[in-house]
């Protein structure tokens, strides 16, 4: 990229970092809805089209009553922000300014001076992303591949220049540019009807694409380079090579390019390879010299120096053993030849980035990364290695130093902890939004990607991410529980060792505790010479380890502080009991807890008493917790020696009651549902029939108490006592329903939201198992009236609601962040909480605005204000020694805050 060209680039990061945009093709902007999401406008056919990329149509179509509904209250689906990072190589510009990192729906790109996202190239819906590269010839055309089209756009201003349709399914594709013409080619591997793979040649300056095939297999190639300006193409489908060579290619003669085509078996099935070009090539017209290195699944490195001599050479005596290296202990993720060929980069489930000196044989290493390594590209000039790891995140290293420049972290919640063949049924994610930003959420991540030996991940929930989900970035990321994320997860005798996992998590309304439940189970060999039963599994799970964490929020660190750490907050046969529900009381600084012991336990803070020293009450120290009142519900359960499997519990909206669902022994349809004082712990009332099967969810609106259980979905009248079933099966049409512990209630639209999944499953052996959908569905108060419905992609893992601005948020299993809100209820809306007002007009425009509208003349008492900042400052710094100060950065903050408020 030219110096002026890559200058203009600058500039524009700059102007554009302040909101990502988003690139849409073939699109009229109509006006639409604005709430704390940045959100793009687009047509009402596309905004349903986006909400589900790959959503398919419903058997049966909504009735006309439905339809009115839906028309009636136009809910919207706001694009999706987060996802996980595709597994194909991240692309940098030539003067390493930009960085282009791919999703299953689109490309983003990222600004690296600033690890900001600029902008995203959004795909159409259906169409899933196999490939994108940067055009060799024009630095500001990016090309991007999907299995039916290759789209043509200008990344710089986010236009879709071209498109181009293929006839077949498109698995892999490279680019190459001519030697002879300076002409641009595309070489992909598409599948045919009969299960064979073709390789095709095609030129990109044609409406239509109409491919030349060089090859045919019936091998399933997946992966295709392509080096010395097309005369060599090399293919590869694990276990074999296909080496394609020809002295010239044109695309005007096409139709008579020849390729002559090898192939060789490998040693071991391979990962990963790349190619290079020796710089010895005498002419044009010679054979081409290309160098491969290829990564086994044993952790080996082969290098094949020259391979159409010794890989594919004609006589066996010129072919010659590869060179190997070995360090990795499994699989090799990838790697890649350093731009002037002295060097390799490596990397796998070590966490580990590996730098080998050819020459001298020796190894340099960057270990301790935070999860396994995926991908390893070198940035055009050298300078740079990019490197994407397994927890959603890319790092952009500097190629003599090893330090970051860089660093782009996206959503980093795992899908695989979250099956719907779980023992307990499905479960969700464990997130919530912040409830004085409501833009920032909160979610329990890995602390690591580590895959065992039998290829299994099994990652546990113990570091808490908080992401901004109206700019699509990540903020911070903290540990809840003790971590093994740069050790060797296997023990000696190869069982794995997990880390705590986070199971409930719920935060004050105020923002400033949080409060956590973490549980470890150990081995069922670590516990089996405790006791003579011959169950493994219940021994283990028999012997839990529970700990209830209160934090503490931070502003000067931006972090939250462990305050009090309560081992076992529940027992039963002395010893921990499993916490099936956490809930924080609206109104007030206390908790709930319910326990699998059928114990509730009400927790609040207080001053800590420490001897020798004086506690000022004044200053409100609430620096420990206690619990305060225990209730024991084993009387209100038939079989109290029985340890409750699941139970749920969910205060009012004034946080004056606590409703309290369990399960009954005795018959399908009783379920039990206590009415308890938040004062005083007492039970006031007791009703059972309000559900049926085990209790999932339950939310309060208003006076309705909404229950989600394992077998139906009911609302409950506290104040009248009248119970009112929710019909699913209404455009369902079938009674295969289960329903996901996923309730959201908006006070601010009068809605209540609930998530199903319909197939999937069948009691049946004989009936066929039809593929799971699944639908989010919203019911209107106190009507109780469907008034939306729309059948999701994948399976919802989050199901939250954002008070302040009347939408829902939803997380699926893509690790995409939706909303979904009422256009007719956006007027109707609060007005957001000061901190996030005092965010959003902190802008250049406020500031002008502010300097037009400033008075003429300040007040006259001078000293005071003096003397009011002299008392702001003092409380900044305190009596604090210089050497426990926070950092220079925090301090500047604090003291800008400070200045600015007083």
């Amino acid at each position: 990229m030219a110096p002026s060209q890559s200058a203009q680039h600058q500039k524009r990061s700059r102007a554009s970092d302040a909101a990502e945009k988003v690139s849409r093709p073939g699109e009229e902007r109509t006006k639409r809805r604005r709430t704390s999401d940045v959100i793009d406008t687009q047509s009402p056919k596309k905004a349903k089209a986006s909400s589900n990329a790959e959503a398919t149509t419903n058997d049966d179509p909504p009735s006309q009553e439905l339809r009115e509904r839906k028309s009636a209250a136009p809910w919207s689906f706001s694009r999706p922000v987060g996802g996980r990072y595709s597994n194909l190589d991240p692309v940098m510009t030539t003067d390493e300014a930009y960085l282009f990192v791919g999703l299953d729906t689109s490309v983003q790109v990222f600004a690296t001076a600033t690890s900001r996202l600029l902008r995203t190239l959004q795909m159409e819906a259906g169409q899933k992303v196999i490939g994108y590269q940067l055009c060799p010839i024009e630095s500001d055309i990016l090309y991007i591949f999907t299995p039916g089209f290759v789209t043509k756009w200008d990344w710089d201003s986010g236009k879709r220049l071209a498109r181009w349709g293929t006839d077949a399914p498109t698995a892999a594709v490279d680019l190459s540019v001519l030697e002879r013409k300076d002409q641009l080619a595309s070489y992909s591997i598409v599948s045919q009807k009969d299960g064979k793979r073709q390789i095709l040649i095609n030129s990109l300056g044609e409406k239509k694409l109409a491919g030349i095939s060089v090859l045919v297999t019936n091998e399933p190639i997946n992966t295709i380079k392509i080096a010395c300006g097309g005369r060599v193409i090399v293919a590869c489908d694990g276990s074999h090579l296909f080496l394609g060579t020809t002295s010239s290619v044109d695309l005007e003669l096409l139709e008579s390019t020849q390729y002559t085509w090898r192939e060789a078996t490998l040693p071991a099935p391979a990962t990963c390879f790349h190619l290079r070009e020796s710089s010895d090539e005498s002419s044009e017209s010679s054979d081409p010299v290309v160098d491969l290195v290829v990564g086994d699944t044993g952790g080996y490195i082969l290098i094949y120096q020259d391979i159409l001599s010794t890989l594919f050479g004609h006589s066996v005596e010129k072919k010659s053993p590869p060179r190997k290296l070995h360090w990795h202990r499994g699989a090799v993720s990838s790697v890649r030849w350093s731009r002037d060929g002295n060097y390799l980069i490596s990397g796998g489930q070590e966490s580990v980035l590996v730098l080998w000196q050819l020459d001298t044989g020796r190894k340099q290493f960057l270990p301790h990364l935070s999860s396994p390594i995926c991908n390893i590209i070198v940035s055009p000039n050298g300078n740079s290695y990019v490197v994407k790891l397994a927890d959603n995140s890319v790092m952009v290293l500097s190629a003599r130093e090893l330090q970051p420049s860089a660093n782009v972290t996206g959503l980093q919640l795992s899908t695989e902890s979250y099956k719907d063949s779980s023992p307990r049924g499905p479960c969700g994610a464990v997130a919530t939004l912040h409830p004085q930003h409501p833009e920032r959420l909160l979610v329990t991540v890995p602390a690591s990607y580590h895959i065992s030996q039998q290829g299994q991940q099994r990652p546990s929930s113990a570091v808490l991410q908080t992401f901004d989900i109206r700019a699509n970035c990540h903020i911070s990321r903290q540990a809840l529980a003790r971590t093994n994320a740069t050790t060797l997860d296997i023990g000696p005798d190869g069982t794995p060792i997990v880390a705590p996992d986070v199971r409930q998590m719920d935060i004050i309304q105020d923002g400033k505790w949080l409060a956590t439940v973490d549980s470890w189970v150990p081995n069922p060999q670590d516990v089996e010479a405790l006791t003579f039963s011959t169950q493994k599994n219940d021994l283990a799970s028999s012997r839990p380890e529970v700990y209830l964490k209160f934090w503490k929020w931070n502003p000067s660190s931006d972090s939250w502080e462990l305050v009090t750490r309560i081992d076992g907050p529940h027992f039963s046969d002395s010893r921990h009991a499993t916490v099936l529900g956490l809930v924080a009381r609206p109104c007030s600084h206390e908790f709930a807890t319910l326990g699998a012991d059928a114990s509730l336990r009400f927790w609040c803070p207080t001053a800590r008493h420490r001897s020798g020293l004086n506690t000022d009450a004044s200053k409100k120290n609430l620096d420990t917790w206690k619990c305060r009142s225990v209730v024991d519900l084993s009387a209100s359960l038939e079989n109290a020696t029985r340890a409750l499997e699941t139970a749920c519990i969910s205060f009012s909206e004034d946080g004056s009651v606590l409703a309290v669902c369990l399960p009954s022994h005795s018959g399908p349809s009783d379920g039990l549902v206590l009415l308890v004082d938040a004062r005083n712990g007492t039970v006031h009332y007791r009703r059972t029939g309000v559900f049926f099967g085990k209790p999932l969810s339950a939310k309060f609106l208003g006076k309705y108490l909404i229950v989600a259980s394992s077998g139906s979905v009911a609302v409950w009248d506290t104040v009248d006592d009248v119970v009112k079933p929710i019909e699913l099966t209404e455009s369902t049409g079938s009674t295969d329903v289960m329903f996901l512990p996923l309730v959201a209630v908006n006070s601010r639209t009068e809605t209540f939201a609930i998530a199903i999944r319909r197939g999937g499953s069948s009691n049946n052996p004989q009936k066929k198992r039809r593929k799971a959908r699944y639908y989010i569905r919203i019911y209107d108060v106190p009507s109780f009236d469907l008034v939306f419905q729309e059948t999701l992609g994948c399976s919802p893992l989050a199901l939250l609601s954002d008070t302040y601005t009347g939408d829902y948020i939803i997380i699926d299993s893509t690790v995409s962040v939706q909303r979904l809100g009422c256009l007719e209820k956006a007027s109707q809306k609060s007005t957001q909480p000061q901190e996030v007002t005092s965010q959003l007009n902190s802008g250049l425009a406020s500031i002008f605005s502010q300097a037009h509208e400033r008075p003429a003349a300040l007040p006259a008492a001078e000293d005071d204000h003096s003397t009011s900042q002299n008392k702001a400052l003092a409380t900044v710094f305190g009596d604090t020694p210089a050497f426990s100060l926070p950092s220079i950065g925090v301090l500047f903050r604090n003291v800008v805050q400070t200045l600015g408020s007083s």
